[in-house]
């Protein structure tokens, strides 16, 4: 009687233990799915990728923003002077403005650098030439970011697809 018991506990537990063993690979399946590209990398990609997720890690001055109703990109936004961001685009390989650069123009003022003088940054997204850089004055609506952004940036964009 006792070995029926005992052989009965131990179904129990194994019938226990199934619905998280069911619910991990599921939530591995989930994991395997959502970061399928960076799976697939190896040396130095890798790495890279890894660097940039400790860049936006909890305690980092770099922080994510969803930008991607606007433009379908994401953008890390420095927390310092929150005057400086960079953005990528989801799908790169649908635009020329595959990652783009903002800058706090200070450092170019006091340098010299008349910014003003710089071709105005479109107004509409896929109009920029990437390696042009560009001023934005901070008082329409930046179609990267969809919304106006109140103060004053140079912008660059590089096409990488």
């Amino acid at each position: 009687m006792s070995l029926v018991i005992g052989i009965l506990g131990v179904c129990g537990s194994i019938l226990l233990a199934v619905p998280s063993v069911v619910r991990a690979d599921a939530s591995q399946n989930d994991v395997n799915e959502a970061f399928a590209p960076v799976l697939k990398l190896e040396g130095k990609a890798r790495k890279e990728i890894n660097a940039i997720a400790n860049m936006i890690a909890p305690g980092s001055k770099m922080v994510p923003i969803d930008a991607t109703k606007a433009s379908g990109e994401m953008c890390m936004l420095e927390t310092v002077t929150k005057h400086n961001m960079i953005h990528f685009s989801q799908t790169p390989e649908q635009t020329h403005e595959d990652v783009v650069y903002y800058i706090n123009p200070a450092t170019f003022i006091k340098n010299g650098l008349d910014v003003k003088k710089l071709p105005r940054h479109p107004s509409e997204l896929g109009k920029m030439e990437p390696l042009q850089w560009y001023y934005y004055d901070g008082t329409y609506v930046e179609p990267h970011q969809g919304s106006q952004l109140n103060k004053e940036f140079v912008i660059m964009s590089v096409d990488v697809k």
